[in-house]
């Protein structure tokens, strides 16, 4: 073999070498940006009493909001940020500190009585989705499910609850069931007119209870085209006389469940009781029923909402190869820790070869998520090196010990 030959060899094997190198950490940096989103803001705090140090903390806190705030709008849908918008400030106001991942000064300046920041800061994104997602507000712009509602109303003066698929047709307005609709609708939910329903559709006699069970609600959310029924009752109470005997107490309670109509399975559920005081007691009934109405609205609404994206999150088949399970101890806690990390089902061995194994897990993110959550739970426990990450597979080494 030539020497010009051997050079030419070296020379391609050291470009394919520095190449794997080189684009490895692009690759991971891509899948960094599923998780993470850095963004440069500014902040202004104000000095006073001279103390720049107290303005400058200000300064760094409000442009971290304003981090979290702008990577938010870019993620999340508009139309469920703008639904949603007080239960999104309750959440990022205060705890900011749950999204802000690391941050950095870049530049900084007193100006006149204001401390100006400009600060660099990675957004947790995928903390932001959860904590988004468990407070009911939705992460993509999808269809939401037709609501049914079957409750049952009783207020103060009805011998009997009414209900408007019965054979005896009901339409009075109930306080309760009108506040909890509009609370769902604000959440995007497309609601069935059952107004129309009852003037214009024959109900069959087996659905005449104000008590529905499950099977039944179900059947007839189906017979019209509901994703989810809601069922339950509302009732007003009188309470004894406060003060005078002019002053009556009165109780609103609302309770009610939501089922999923192709599956049958209850998706969310409330109990949501409201007091007050009234000389008037149509006035009275109006404000606790409506009251109760809507808490129990905003809270079925979440639990539907969460349900709902929780069905539609996807499971990736991830490979793990592990080396160094002749360490049948090791290998033992390592695939036990594994099963355990949040987001990990049907863990299976693939494949058993002297001191390798080879496990497939359906995991609820990708392999950098699971690497990462890896590295967490298994300090101080067990020794690991986890020395290739792909878009699908890990590669572990089991360190002696």
């Amino acid at each position: 073999m030539s020497l010009l030959y051997k050079t030419i060899i070296r020379f391609v094997f050291a470009i394919f070498f520095f190449s794997a190198v080189l684009t490895q950490p692009i690759i991971v940096q891509a899948k960094n940006q599923i998780l993470t989103k850095t963004v440069v803001v500014m902040g202004t705090g104000k000095i006073h009493q001279e103390d720049s140090a107290k303005a400058r903390e200000k300064a760094i806190a409000g442009s971290l909001v304003s981090a979290v705030n702008r990577v938010a709008v870019e993620v999340l849908p508009l139309g469920s940020l703008v639904q949603n918008f007080q239960a999104f400030n309750e959440l990022i106001y205060g705890h900011t500190n749950k999204f802000i991942q690391d941050y950095k000064v870049l530049a900084e300046f007193p100006f006149t009585n204001n401390y100006r920041v400009m600060v660099e800061a990675t957004v947790s994104i995928s903390t932001l989705k959860k904590l988004m997602a468990s407070a009911g507000i939705l992460l993509e712009e999808k269809p939401l499910p037709k609501i049914l509602v079957l409750i049952s109303d009783q207020n103060l003066n009805d011998r009997l609850p009414k209900y408007w698929w019965g054979q005896e047709k009901y339409f009075s307005e109930s306080f309760s069931i009108n506040a909890l609709v509009e609370t769902i609708k604000t959440k995007g939910f497309p609601i069935i007119d059952t107004h129309i329903i009852a003037q214009n559709t024959r109900v069959d006699a087996i659905y005449d209870t104000p008590d529905l069970n499950d099977t039944e609600a179900v059947n007839l959310g189906l017979i019209l085209k509901a994703g989810v029924v809601i069922v339950g009752k509302s009732v007003a109470n009188r309470g004894p006389n406060i003060m005078s005997k002019n002053i009556r107490s009165f109780k609103g309670i609302v309770s009610a469940r939501a089922i999923r109509t192709d599956t049958g399975a209850e998706i969310a559920t409330t109990m949501r009781t409201s007091v007050t005081t009234n000389t008037d007691e149509i006035a009275g009934a109006r404000d606790v029923l409506s009251r109760a109405g809507s808490l129990a609205g905003e809270d079925l609404a979440s639990q539907i909402v969460a349900a709902w994206q929780k069905q539609e999150e996807q499971f990736n088949i991830l490979e793990i190869i592990i080396e160094g399970t002749g360490n049948i101890a090791n290998f033992e806690k390592l695939r036990r820790l594994i099963n355990n990390i949040s987001g990990v089902k049907n863990l299976q061995i693939k494949e058993l070869k002297p001191d390798e194994a080879t496990i497939m897990v359906d995991f609820q993110g990708i392999a950098k998520e699971l690497a990462d959550a890896l590295m967490l739970n298994t300090s101080g426990s067990i020794d690991i090196n986890i020395y290739e990450v792909s878009q699908d597979r890990l590669r572990i080494e089991l360190m002696p010990g």
